[in-house]
């Protein structure tokens, strides 16, 4: 096999691990039996502890990077999250186990944004896109495979379905093997380091654009949410569906996901800036579809798409930060994964405030108003750029 090729795999095989922090929420009620003590609210801490963690190690990770190397960095995550991973497969402490799910949060966001800057110290233009693109389907890839793995798993007992987290040890060993180190973030032209902080607005900081696609990122999380959150409720309101289509629906969300990650360096190359109205648009059709469907397989059918759609969405945003000149590429990486990650913590109280603030009564509300206003970003985005190269090009003629 091409060496190349080996060494995107290798790079890539760090994002299985990802997503998989979510993977032992079916664990919840048995390991609720084992502890009747601790609150059901505080078991069901276990699988969104990860993400909050991961918001503090997001901010800090470039500064241990700096200090100690960025491969080392990702290399210490991964370490991390195999370690804090299996901690329940040996302790029956809750608030051990509690703990580790802490450390394992914080292991993730340690080389989650380290990976984009080692995609885009080692590749250029399309390919850069092409393995943004990847590094999202190998996301969607590992977060599938460990939750499935958990359940089989969990027909022995919930501890053993921990082993699942050992798909840290292949990447370990992968990432330190092939992987080459990429140098600390040089000065800039005026001999000054560049800025880490990512709250920063200045002229040699982050470009004030990114802001702007955080606060876009945010509401597209948590419109995207909302079929995970409430498309098991509308089919059972409304009779068409059971809880087991809803797991399916889930699946098809990950499976459309999947299918973006591969794709989206061709659909980038072939529609470009159109790439963000065309995918919010995407979404938008997705949300309405389901608000007016009345058989699974339409919903099914809607929530890959949003999946899609949702997946084209994102790692165009990773890639646009990433290409662009101002020179804070790492900080505005960090700031778009806290986004992400905030967008889908507090999703089901954004929902809630959506639903009470445009007073909607049944289930096929919330996914109209949603759709509706997607599709109208789609739309204003398409049109903008439409009118920006119509402009560009009455001046060129000039």
């Amino acid at each position: 096999m091409d060496m190349r090729i080996v060494k995107k795999l290798a790079l890539l095989s760090a994002s299985l691990v990802v997503v998989s922090g979510g993977a032992i929420a079916v664990n919840v009620p048995a390991i609720a039996r084992d502890f009747p003590e601790i609150p059901l609210p505080l078991v069901e801490s276990l699988t969104t502890m990860p993400s909050l963690f991961l918001i503090v190690s997001v901010l800090l990770s470039h500064a241990i990077a700096k200090r100690i190397g960025y491969k080392k960095t990702v290399l210490l995550g991964l370490i991390t999250v195999l370690v804090s991973g299996l901690v329940p497969v040996f302790v029956h402490h809750f608030w051990a186990i509690f703990l580790s799910r802490a450390f394992f949060g914080f292991g993730i966001g340690l080389f989650n944004s380290l990976l984009v800057s080692f995609i885009r110290h080692s590749y250029e233009g399309s390919e850069r896109a092409a393995m943004i693109g990847l590094q999202s389907a190998f996301e969607g890839i590992g977060g599938m495979s460990i939750s499935f793995l958990v359940g089989q798993l969990l027909k022995i007992d919930w501890q053993t379905s921990f082993w699942v987290y050992l798909a840290a040890l292949p990447a370990i060993l992968l990432f330190a093997a092939l992987v080459p180190d990429i140098p600390v973030e040089p000065a800039d032209v005026s001999g000054q380091p560049q800025q880490t902080d990512p709250l920063s607005t200045s002229r040699k900081g982050m470009d004030r654009e990114v802001f702007g696609y955080l606060a876009l990122l945010v509401v597209a999380v948590m419109f995207y949410m909302t079929i995970t959150v409430r498309v098991t409720p509308l089919m059972l309101a409304d009779g068409y569906g059971d809880a087991t289509d809803g797991s399916y629906i889930l699946s098809l969300i990950g499976i459309g996901a999947m299918t973006a990650g591969f794709l989206f360096g061709k659909v980038f190359g072939a529609v470009g800036k159109y790439t963000l109205p065309l995918a919010l648009f995407g979404m938008g059709v997705a949300l309405v579809t389901i608000g007016l469907s009345n058989a699974v397989w339409v919903t099914g059918l809607a929530a890959a798409f949003c999946g899609f759609s949702f997946r084209t969405f994102i790692p165009y945003l990773f890639n646009k930060v990433n290409s662009s000149a101002s020179g804070n590429a790492n900080a505005a990486t960090s700031l778009l994964l806290i986004g992400f990650n905030l967008g889908a913590a507090f999703s089901p109280y954004g929902i809630v405030l959506v639903e009470r603030l445009f007073r909607l009564a049944s289930e096929r509300g919330i996914f109209f108003l949603e759709g509706t206003l997607l599709l109208g970003f789609g739309i204003i985005g398409g049109g903008y750029h439409f009118l920006a190269r119509h402009a560009e090009t009455s001046a060129e003629e000039v």
